[in-house]
């Protein structure tokens, strides 16, 4: 295919929420710009997007989808990105590699929480953003509605550029403010322009003067001009307006419908003529600053924004070329790692058809067969060209759970499958977590998880079942407790000896020595799991010698790590080892470990033990209709409500719960609001268990044990 000039190249993702109509608006690019001859449709599972297996059996976008058009000696790159919450990596790494997201609304619901996704993330990475208005077809279109949520949540830098004259099924004509036309469609997409009805004149001046006033608030030279003539030129309202889109000062709004093809043509126009070029935008790197600019005279280099792995298409790693020129065989170095990788083919993307070309200039997006040691969020460049450019920050996982093969022995392919999703998609973390004895998964939702399995099984042909995780409790004590333990062994030859006692207590900061105790040395012991063990010298005279406190501390450590209770490691505590006895020929290091342990054990069901649990603090956004269910379910659940704070239609509530609620959370709130609330959550403190959640615990370890014995 031709190779574009930077300048010539448009970088789109289509974001929003899960049935806004991306797919089939795509469909409709590729159509109208002669890309393909026959529109695919969802239902019969022939799109250019959603051609995964997953996805047709789904009905809806699981995983971003590389398209392009060319229209008007233009390419314009888009990505078609999954809707859900789920999904959301899948969204933000494609944002990333693009020049503007397009978010789009489904003309009957208005603004739904992709939707919000979208505009929270286009604002994080300052890139530009234009609303697509989808969907006006459908008997429900409220367009009303759309433009009060609009208002109400992404505010007055909204402006509305294109209008319908009707929704619903009669949709097929819309008002343009900027031209001041009206377009018809046909029923094969085809505009035929007309001048504004004169019922419509005054709105659509109104709407015009108000964009063109928009435009010269943005820019001070056009401000003065505005004042002093009361009117822009043709000229300055199209510079004004591009570059209020590519700083932000201005975010269109256009009306389509991706099924009926109205609209189309006017959004693709409108794109090669107000949408930046790669050009005229900034490239950021990991320092922040933006001192790289793209540019094809330059050595090449390019960001890594998504792999993928397929039976059917192979592993493909996915790019945006940033400078220069990438081509088959280039030597290029891993700027994040230092190590060397080869380019393989280069291709351009549409859907799973994949063309080889024999470059890739800078501006424009491409793919190459699996790199060696590159991931996603990775630089590449020309040796001597150093250059790191921004990473991605995905979300932290808001579900967890624990994943056991269902053969014995297919430990390791379990682990090597989730190893390689977790390469592809970012937000699936990993943990094999030896405290817990589980592996661990952690996901964006009940959705992700879903996926995670099906691949596990379609993709990596391991089958894995997905069970409720433990959950990592802690044990400390509640009031001081003295103890002793003598360990004797004699069995014929050198025996064992070794006699410790010591006082235990509740560790805190800033506490007082012992009382009644002479202290020889302290040492503070930051715990791996969490906490601390305050270990201290209080021996006088010669009970036991000092070269055995070590052997003590490894014992008394060894059997933090499993807790009385539960089972679970044991955390702030104070242990002051205060006399002891010793044998010269019996005694040794291994003996006092014994003996340090035993006291250790029996010292501290003395000392009034408790549990403690993890505690998360949730930051939740809810419909005010679904407000009350959700505030009502919280306690329930145990968790405590710190406060409410209200963002346009949406309430946002932040609140405290336990991990073990916490685990079943996503599901009860995706049910409880229609999958329309949203929640992000943070470990911030372990905290004391209530007393029958305490004695459930113990009860469940008591016959743990039991079974295991």
């Amino acid at each position: 295919m031709k190779v574009y000039e930077p300048k010539n190249i448009r970088n789109l993702a289509f974001i929003g929420h899960a049935g806004t109509g991306k797919t089939i608006f795509s469909e409709a690019i590729l159509y109208k710009s002669g890309a393909i001859n026959r529109r695919g449709s969802v239902e019969d599972k022939n799109t250019t997007s959603d051609y995964h297996e997953l996805e047709q059996e789904k009905g809806s976008s699981v995983f971003s989808s590389v398209m392009y058009a060319e229209y008007k000696d233009t390419k314009i790159n888009f990505i078609d990105c999954p809707g859900y919450d789920d999904y959301i990596g899948e969204m933000i790494a494609p944002l990333e590699a693009v020049d503007c997201g397009v978010i789009f609304l489904n003309a009957q619901n208005g603004i739904e929480v992709g939707a919000e996704h979208g505009w929270t993330y286009t604002s994080k990475m300052n890139k530009p953003a234009i609303i697509v208005v989808n969907k006006l077809d459908v008997d429900q279109a409220n367009w009303d509605k759309v433009l009060d949520d609009v208002k109400s949540q992404f505010g007055n830098s909204v402006k509305i550029l294109q209008y319908p004259v009707k929704t619903g099924n009669s949709f097929n004509q819309i008002i343009d403010v900027l031209s001041m036309k009206m377009y018809t469609f046909d029923a094969e997409g085809n505009a035929k322009e007309e001048e504004i009805p004169a019922g419509e004149k005054s709105k659509a001046d109104e709407l015009r003067n108000e964009l063109i006033e928009s435009i010269a608030e943005t820019d001070e030279e056009l401000m003065n001009k505005y004042f002093e003539a009361g009117e822009l030129s043709e000229d300055e309202i199209i510079k004004g307006l591009k570059n209020a889109i590519k700083t932000r000062g201005i975010f269109p709004l256009l009306c389509t419908s991706g099924k009926n093809l109205a609209g189309i043509t006017r959004f693709l126009d409108f794109v090669v003529d107000y949408i930046p070029s790669p050009i005229e935008l900034p490239v950021y790197t990991e320092s922040g600053s933006t001192e790289v600019s793209t540019d094809a005279s330059k050595p090449a280099s390019l960001f890594i924004f998504k792999m993928f792995s397929d039976a059917k298409t192979g592993d493909m790693t996915f790019f945006r070329v940033h400078t220069g020129k990438v081509r088959s065989g280039l030597d290029m170095i891993n700027s994040n790692r230092g190590q060397s990788e080869r380019i393989g083919q280069v291709y351009t993307v549409c859907g799973k058809k994949r063309t080889e070309v024999a470059e890739i200039p800078a501006g424009d997006i491409g793919a190459t067969v699996k790199l060696k040691t590159t991931n996603i969020n990775d630089t590449l460049a020309e040796k001597n060209f150093n250059v790191v450019y921004r990473k991605v920050e995905y979300p932290n996982p808001k579900v967890r759970t624990a994943v056991v093969p269902k053969t014995k022995g297919e430990e390791e392919k379990v682990g090597m499958g989730l190893n390689n999703l977790h390469s592809e998609d970012p937000t699936v973390v990993i943990e094999h977590s030896q405290e817990l004895r589980q592996t661990i998964v952690y996901a964006q939702g009940e959705l992700h998880l879903g996926v995670i399995k099906w691949r596990l099984a379609n993709r990596y042909k391991v089958e894995a079942d997905f069970i409720e995780p433990r959950v990592p409790y802690r044990e400390t004590i509640q009031k001081p407790a003295r103890g002793m333990y003598r360990h004797k062994k004699q069995s014929g030859g050198a025996g064992q000896f070794a006699e410790v006692h010591m006082l235990i207590e509740p560790w805190v900061e800033n506490m007082p020595d012992p009382a009644g105790l002479t202290v020889r040395g302290k040492e503070l012991i930051q715990l791996d799991w969490g906490g601390v063990l305050e270990y201290v010298n209080c021996i006088v005279g010669g009970g036991s010698d000092a070269r055995f406190m070590p052997a003590i501390l490894k014992g008394i450590m060894e059997k933090m790590q499993e807790g009385p209770l539960t089972g679970s490691d044991v955390r702030d505590i104070r242990v002051s080892i205060f006399d002891g006895k010793m044998h010269p020929v019996d005694s040794n290091e291994a003996a006092f470990k014994t003996a340090g342990m035993m006291a250790f054990k029996e010292t501290f069901v003395q000392a009034a033990p408790k549990i403690l649990e993890p505690i998360y603090e949730l930051d939740i956004k809810v419909p005010e209709e679904f407000m009350g269910d959700v505030m009502s379910d919280l306690p329930s659940r145990r968790g405590l409500i710190l406060g409410i704070d209200s963002e346009g239609k949406y309430q946002k509530i932040k609140a405290r719960m336990p991990l073990a609620e916490l685990d079943k959370y996503a599901t009860a709130l995706r049910s409880m609001t229609q999958a329309r609330a949203t929640y992000s959550a943070k470990f911030v403190e372990y905290q004391t268990v209530p007393p029958n959640v305490q004695q459930e615990l113990i009860d469940a370890y008591k016959k743990s044990q039991q079974e295991e014995a």
